[in-house]
């Protein structure tokens, strides 16, 4: 039996408690609770405005056809990005920036499209590279979570470790409205939003589009033999979204992840109690209409069972359990790795970095030097 300090997940292993454990939780609620105190900051109007959209995006995207077929929202790019590739700069050993245009724009007369169109330092994709001289090598995709998209991703995301040590080349793209790409704090140009929720639709989008502009440059320009692709976080939710539209990656690896970013979205609920009451009336049916056509599990993933990786944390409180079992069941129940850590801390650990290498390493992605 459980002690009453655990909360029982079906289909996660009770974690024993420990004080890493406690530590791992306790982490994670000092990165949420400033989440709730800036929601209570947002001024209402926004709340009314963000309602209205809701509202006419349900009928668009309704005629669209997407609310019963979500596939029919993501366009397929054909065109290989014909980017620049330089030194990142002088504190980024080794890494290249790699840049190209996203060529992604909402449908005409798409609720929120106008707005999302004029933010115009979002329209160019920025990609750190890690590459190993010589010929055609595996790649690794790996995309950063929520308020990255920084120099800092490649030592935060392990990627340097398994770029020296395994051999695989690794491209870490930048998502719509961050890092560089961000247009400023204003609530409207956030992505993830917790407001204005066509955002993350809009966001969710051209993020899919911009990582399938990418395969087409390792593709052809880079002739990579495979690729595969790693998410954290948000990254996690762009990456199992991917899978049920591209079925030829060596692996995916949904890190920390979420199956329900509108549910994810409801419960993150704003401390003051006039913003919660506005909060609720937005995260209503229609949120749960909106997000479904970038829902990772409105649709089959396509990529092979044994190509399907999951790593969770049974302390995490920004991506609760919950979602993580939803979409290994969604998925068929493949590989998942528990780890007993948070959200945070479930990818900082030698026993991560292992998991990750034989996953790469089974999935052919790793080239020893001679």
């Amino acid at each position: 039996m459980a002690r009453r300090t655990q909360v029982v997940v079906p289909g996660m292993p009770v974690p024993e408690r420990s004080p890493g454990l406690v530590g791992a939780s306790a982490v994670d609620a000092l990165i949420s609770g400033p989440i709730k105190l800036l929601g209570s900051m947002t001024p209402a109007r926004h709340y009314e405005l963000a309602s209205r959209e809701l509202d006419d995006a349900v009928r668009f995207y309704g005629d669209a056809g997407w609310l019963a077929a979500p596939a029919g929202r993501h366009r397929t790019p054909t065109e290989v990005p014909t980017g620049t590739v330089e030194p990142a700069g002088k504190r980024e050993q080794d890494v290249e920036l790699l840049r190209f245009d996203s060529g992604w724009h909402p449908e005409p007369g798409e609720p929120a499209g106008e707005r999302w169109g004029a933010l115009t330092g979002n329209d160019t994709v920025p990609v750190r590279l890690l590459r190993h001289p010589g010929g055609p090598r595996p790649w690794l995709i790996a995309i950063h979570g929520q308020g990255m998209g920084r120099p800092g991703d490649v030592r935060f995301l392990r990627m340097r470790k398994l770029h020296d040590e395994l051999g695989v080349n690794v491209a870490l793209p930048i998502l719509p409205l961050h890092g560089p790409r961000a247009m400023g704090l204003k609530p409207e140009n956030q992505f993830v939003s917790n407001a204005y929720l066509l955002n993350n639709v809009l966001g969710l989008t051209q993020g899919v589009w911009d990582v399938r502009r990418l395969l087409l440059w390792l593709r052809e320009d880079q002739q990579a033999p495979a690729i595969g692709v790693l998410g954290l976080s948000l990254g996690s939710y762009v990456t199992s979204l991917l899978s049920t539209i591209e079925s030829d990656l060596a692996c995916i690896v949904a890190v920390v992840p979420t199956s329900d970013l509108a549910h994810a979205l409801r419960i993150a609920e704003p401390i003051s109690a006039k913003r919660k009451q506005l909060h609720r009336a937005l995260h209503d049916e229609r949120s749960t209409q909106v997000h479904h056509v970038v829902s990772p599990i409105a649709r089959p993933c396509l990529v092979p069972h044994d190509r399907r990786f999951i790593i969770a944390g049974q302390a995490d409180r920004i991506a609760p359990p919950p979602g993580a079992v939803e979409l290994w069941r969604h998925w068929g129940e493949p590989a998942i790795d528990w780890r007993p850590r948070g959200h945070l801390t479930t990818p900082r650990s030698p026993a991560y970095d292992g998991r990750l290498a034989s996953i790469l390493t089974a999935s052919g992605l790793t080239r020893k030097e001679r």
